[in-house]
């Protein structure tokens, strides 16, 4: 019972300053239940409260029915619902800065920190990317696994993304990034576009929410060379939830932490955070036809029963502690590498 007692405890003291994760389809959510006052307050609050969560990354995600057409529309909604619903909440803060992050903290805000998963927003239209930076987005990923304006995704499969790089329009986006202060995200990015995204950029780069091909294999999630490229250039990567194992009985909590630890082997504990990409509460409201046509097209998700939302973070470090984590190294992977990103960069 005391030793019990002193894990909590322990656990306690280290969500004390916030748990950072780096990757959530909130925005997406907002957007479909716009008719609804204080969705963000009635249904995500109590989760990210339960796990101590302190800035959270939410992404701009559009949809293969609203494209192409309502890409810039849909996202501008998304974003005007996150302002919204923040406003009708008073708990949370759009942070366009470390110090407004820091500031949210001393005020028990949970900052938001917009981010973008596709840049299809954007059309051919590099002027956007300054709209889009004004409205707070500050971590821009170019792709996910399709084709758009910017480059191509790795695709969920061993082998067989596009061999090409980055579109001229791609380089132009990345640039632009680096000097506005935009994180670059190389999440979902083509193998192809990773290279040449470092090739062209000199600051931190990120991985916001992705797996060891190790245990995933396939070129959506990166593999060890990669993991060693991102080590090299300080950046960090965000463990992603529900790329764990292509198998269901495999995806557990053990196994996310086997990512952490892979990750933290090839380039130490400095180069691991938090992406948990939690996805089961969207996944659960499409129908059957929806969650079949995922499966055809990407894979099957196979959800962590005890990680499978916000509030379910203590589990994770609890889990951390059991695997001889030392409080020093679970406080950097749940909050202190993406901190020092947003110091550096934003």
């Amino acid at each position: 019972m005391n030793t019990l007692k002193s894990i909590e405890e322990r656990i306690d003291q280290l969500h004390a300053g916030g748990i950072v994760d780096l990757h959530f389809d909130l925005p997406m959510d907002l957007y479909e239940k716009r008719e609804r006052k204080n969705v963000l307050e009635t249904e995500f609050l109590p989760e990210l409260d339960a796990g101590n969560i302190g800035a959270v990354g939410v992404a701009i995600y559009i949809e293969d029915r609203y494209m192409p057409e309502m890409n810039l529309r849909v996202a501008l909604d998304q974003i005007s619902r996150l302002y919204t619903e923040a406003e009708q909440s008073g708990r949370f803060a759009i942070c366009k800065s470390y110090e407004e992050i820091l500031d949210a903290r001393k005020t028990r805000k949970i900052a938001m920190l917009i981010t973008m998963e596709g840049v299809e927003p954007l059309g051919t239209d590099l002027n956007l990317l300054r709209v889009f930076y004004e409205l707070g987005a500050r971590a821009i990923g170019l792709t996910h696994a399709r084709r758009n304006a910017a480059g191509d995704g790795g695709i969920f499969a061993s082998t067989g993304s596009s061999r090409d790089g980055l579109t001229p329009f791609g380089r132009d986006v990345v640039q632009q990034c680096e000097a506005l202060g935009v994180i670059v995200d190389l999440a979902h990015i083509s193998p192809a576009g990773f290279e040449e995204i470092l090739a062209i950029t000199s600051k931190p780069p990120i991985v916001s929410h992705t797996n060891a091909r190790k245990y995933y294999d396939i070129e959506r999630n990166i593999s060890d060379e990669q993991i060693k490229m991102i080590g090299e250039r300080r950046g960090v990567i965000g463990v992603n939830s529900v790329l764990v194992s292509p198998n269901k009985e495999e995806s557990t909590l053990d196994r996310y932490i086997d990512h952490i630890e892979r990750i933290a082997n090839l380039i130490g504990i400095d180069g691991v955070g938090i992406g948990f990409d939690f996805f089961e509460f969207i996944y659960r409201q499409w129908p059957e036809s929806a969650q079949k046509a995922l499966a055809a097209k990407f894979t099957t998700p196979h959800f962590i029963p005890e990680l499978s939302n916000h509030s379910h973070a203590r589990n994770l470090t609890r889990r951390l502690i059991e695997r001889g984590f030392s409080g020093e190294q679970i406080e950097k992977i749940l909050r202190g590498n993406w901190m020092r990103i947003f110091e550096e960069v934003l």
